[in-house]
């Protein structure tokens, strides 16, 4: 089957990836919300574990809602509920913020507006996902899947900005990285809601499946390129690998921003998700820009994987011979690279395994999974005090999982890299299908 490249296509949606961009801070916020509140004991300190878990947990619910409605209503509606549900978290943070309440019910409402305020904002990235990758050509796809998302870690790095005016043992910077957080999660998600609603325009693809209309000119007015991808491997092997490689990368995440340092170092635990969130908002811009269109998915996802397990076992080691704060925030910070790798790793794998019209709630089954399971994962980690080595040493098995479905795809998975993803929706009639040309006018 070939078509002709036509030589319309729509312009670069700007308004919207700011809208996506600033949806994607506010998920990286949301992720600080609740450890801040336990690491500031704003959260008493026997429910501390709540405040690590709790937004994993719910947002798992939120990823699955908004995928659903992502493909029921389409993804900007998807993007602007997510939004608002994260103000209305908000919201019902205030008496807490202005004292109005105390006691229980103030712990109470502490823990509903974190719940919810997780739900929306880890909700917020399967429409973001969906959207990116239906809005532009392959080789932007291949820079703004992880450079969209890669927002996510500037909002977790803003959050502990006052740790670098105040010092870290002052008792102002803790109130101000509580504060700092709270204020830009009311703003952020206000001024993303508002850009998505003006600026920002319902995909082609999506709009020609829900319209029944012809899928090939959707698809033609985004992306010329070539090649389209051949999905020639099943549903049930593209959900394996996505929820083992999320599995890993999330309690990867999870256990070294937050857990690690908080159980085991914790003369550098406030450092960590500061220097940390830096490192991997540079790791992942460089990353996108130079290196995810010009190397395959397979390759990039193995090496992410295989490093983050290197790293690992580098980290027990250092960990296990020395105290010295230098070594162990140099090594928390290395291992920031990987972690961010394995994030941009599946953020690129995700919404190109799956068809349009399915797209947004696939990758919500699979985020349901993940986040559930690794706030399950993480969550035991951290309340069961183990010894650091047996600590590191889970991870370092936990990595070599993800390792191992990484290997699963490389051999029996296809390639998705700069290709355009026409293939995934001529599945719906052809169940193996070869890959689509299109013809160069230069060839007439």
């Amino acid at each position: 089957m070939t078509y002709l490249a036509e030589k319309t296509s729509i312009g670069f949606p700007w308004a919207a990836f700011v809208a996506l961009s600033l949806g994607m801070i506010v998920f990286g916020l949301a992720e600080s919300y609740g450890p801040l509140s336990a690491l500031t004991e704003v959260i008493p300190s026997n429910l501390a574990w709540l405040g690590f878990t709790l937004p994993y947990l719910f947002g798992g619910i939120g990823a699955l809602l908004a995928g659903y409605i992502a493909d029921a209503l389409g993804r900007k509606l998807a993007f602007i509920l997510s939004s608002g549900l994260v103000l209305l978290g908000m919201i019902l943070y205030l008496p807490v913020w202005l004292n109005f309440v105390s006691g229980v019910a103030r712990t109470i409402t502490l823990l509903v507006s974190i719940a919810i305020v997780g739900m929306a904002a880890i909700g917020l990235e399967s429409p973001v996902l969906a959207m990116i990758s239906e809005s532009v050509n392959s080789q932007y796809r291949s820079k703004l899947l992880v450079i969209g998302p890669n927002f996510g870690n500037l909002g977790v790095a803003l959050a502990y900005v006052p740790l670098l005016i105040f010092g870290i043992n002052s008792a102002i910077a803790a109130s101000a990285n509580y504060e700092l957080a709270l204020i830009l999660m009311y703003v952020a998600p206000t001024i993303g809601l508002i850009l998505a609603w003006l600026k920002a325009s319902e995909t082609l693809p999506w709009r020609a499946v829900k319209k029944q209309s012809n899928v090939e000119d959707a698809w033609k007015k985004i992306d010329n390129t070539t090649e389209t991808v051949n999905p020639n491997a099943g549903l049930g092997l593209r959900f394996l690998t996505l929820i083992l490689i999320g599995i890993v990368q999330d309690v990867a995440f999870v256990y070294i921003t937050y857990g690690a340092s908080f159980a085991y170092f914790s003369n550098v635990a406030a450092y960590v998700p500061l220097i940390g969130g830096f490192t991997m908002t540079i790791v992942g811009v460089v990353a996108g820009l130079l290196v995810t269109s010009k190397v395959s998915r397979k390759v990039f996802s193995l090496m992410s994987y295989g490093m983050l397990a290197v790293f690992w076992a580098l980290l027990w080691v250092v960990g296990s011979v020395t105290k010295s704060s230098f070594a162990i925030l140099s090594m928390f910070t290395l291992l920031m690279v990987p972690v961010e790798l394995t994030w941009a790793s599946r953020a690129l794998l995700e919404p190109e395994l799956f068809p349009t019209n399915r797209r947004g709630l696939y990758v919500s089954l699979v985020r349901f999974v993940v986040w559930v399971s690794s706030a399950i994962i993480a969550g035991l980690l951290i309340l069961i005090p183990l010894p650091f080595a047996i600590g590191a040493a889970s991870m370092f098995i936990i990595a070599l999982i993800g390792v191992g479905g990484t290997l699963i795809w490389y051999y029996k998975g296809f390639e998705t890299g700069n290709k355009n993803l026409l293939g995934l929706d001529l599945e719906k009639t052809a169940r193996s299908i070869a890959p689509v040309k299109v013809s160069d006018p230069k060839d007439n």
